[in-house]
């Protein structure tokens, strides 16, 4: 057989013979020859082999994943995004993910698993020399710390001399990544404090870790919520934190690069929250889970909807006496809606990123509010006119009333809609609950209603 090699993709000619390469791995994978296909890929560096995966269907990557070696697929899980580990994933190969996922560390092995169903994690963990610590934390809540605790940390006895660290950190080199957290613990494994690494590195071999301690270290239960260990860790200004479990040993801990990873993972969650959808959901979700994930939020909208339907059938003898009302409908929610979500974003950015002075509260919602009401005015104004000037070619009753009556109902459903929005994320904040799902379906729905509700009012009273 020919050396198959991948090429570079930057370039035409290494697109069109890759293209002739996928064609080949796709036609190996659907006649199930499987002989052909190792023989090919012999020599393969995991990248080139990584770059062939995410090219072909899902469906041919997860066959051609569970036919390569496992020392192999353990250097392409290591270079695949963990969000797409997943993908590689299906029920019959489960044999073949048990065994990359025992040759893992116990971080790596955990971000793998959080991502596959929880139904198969137990029998795919149960290889691992560190099974049960990693059991544990997959059976955490998906908010907790746990589920982003490093577990692999460093921990030394408080009895040791710096040489017997120093030892002990070469013996184990190959399993060390970078060493951003070093714990002292007594004989029952809770901490102590924390070391830092010049002062270890000054040190002579003959002193003792606990003559060097810094036994200021802050310490947070596993089964804390990770976004209040964000916010604590901001605020004390934490490069490293210690997590404990119920009986004070300490299992792993948190450096900056977990920090980093639940500030990620929160910013995702709120942007999937609002646009009123699930925070389980993924790009690879099946139909069947799509209905299950967007459904609800779907018939949530469509409660309100019927609500506002309501609203505007209520009003009927008035759209019969004047049907030009009809027209300022999708004005007026749209408006509502707008100015709602422009007002519960900033004010959700504002939570979730602990930027928010406290007693600023009361200025903030004023300021919302009269900002608010001048949008309204300025809308309401263009509208009125717009009234004027289409009044003189379409003839209309009492224009006059219809353009006043669009101005004071758009510059009151805005700042209305604006105030609500800017103070709904507080309150949810304060009953525990996102602030983000303000800035979905229950904040448009709630400003169609007001905005309707508002404009009819408004109209009863000026125009008709």
């Amino acid at each position: 057989m020919p050396s198959m090699i991948w090429h570079n993709d930057h370039t035409e000619d290494g697109k069109q013979a890759n293209r002739k390469l996928l064609k080949q791995l796709d036609h190996w994978i659907a006649a199930d020859d499987k002989a052909a296909l190792l023989e090919a890929l012999e020599d393969w560096p995991a990248a080139d082999t990584l770059a062939a995966l995410t090219r072909l269907r899902p469906a041919r990557a997860r066959v051609m994943f569970d036919w390569i070696p496992d020392a192999l697929g353990l250097k392409v899980m290591a270079e695949l995004d963990p969000d797409l580990r997943a993908v590689l994933f299906s029920e019959t190969s489960l044999t073949t993910f048990s065994n990359i996922i025992a040759m893992m560390d116990e971080d790596e092995a955990v971000d793998t698993l959080l991502e596959l169903p929880r139904s198969f994690a137990a029998q795919l963990v149960a290889a691992h020399p560190k099974a049960d610590a990693i059991a544990a934390v997959l059976q955490a809540r998906d908010d907790s710390a746990a589920t982003v605790m490093r577990l692999g940390v460093l921990m030394a006895p408080a009895d040791w001399t710096v040489a017997q660290l120093t030892q002990d950190i070469r013996a184990r080199s190959q399993n060390l990544a970078k060493i951003d957290m070093m714990f002292v613990v007594d004989v029952n494994r809770k901490p102590l404090g924390f070391l830092r690494f010049r002062e270890v590195l000054a040190a002579t071999d003959d002193v003792i870790l606990r003559d060097i301690l810094h036994p200021e270290l802050l310490l947070v239960s596993a089964d804390w919520d990770r976004e209040d260990v964000l916010s604590m860790a901001r605020a004390k200004n934490l490069h490293a934190i210690g997590v404990i479990d119920s009986t004070g040993k300490l299992v792993g801990g948190i450096s900056p690069r977990e920090l980093a990873e639940i500030v990620r993972e929160e910013a995702e969650e709120d942007m999937l929250r609002m646009g009123s959808v699930s925070p389980a959901t993924t790009q690879f979700d099946s139909p069947f889970t799509i209905l299950r994930r967007r459904l609800p939020w779907l018939l949530g909208g469509l409660g309100g909807a019927g609500f506002a339907a309501g609203v505007i059938g209520s009003f009927e003898d008035a759209l019969a006496q004047a049907a030009v009302l009809a027209s300022f409908i999708p004005v007026v929610m749209a408006t509502a809606g707008n100015a709602g979500i422009q007002a519960s974003t900033v004010s959700v950015q504002s939570l979730t990123s602990g930027v928010n002075w406290r007693g600023d509260f009361g200025g903030r919602i004023l300021r919302e509010l009269l900002g608010a009401m001048l949008n309204g005015l300025s809308i309401g104004s263009i509208t009125a006119l717009m009234v004027l000037l289409v009044s003189q070619i379409i003839p209309l009753h009492a224009p006059a009333y219809l353009a006043l009556t669009a101005l004071c109902a758009l510059t009151l459903v805005t700042t209305i809609a604006g105030t609500i929005g800017a103070v709904i994320p507080f309150v949810l904040k304060s009953l525990k609950l996102d602030p983000a799902v303000a800035t979905g379906i229950f904040i448009t729905t709630t400003n169609d209603v007001f905005g309707v509700l508002i404009f009819f009012l408004v109209a009863s009273m000026l125009y008709l």
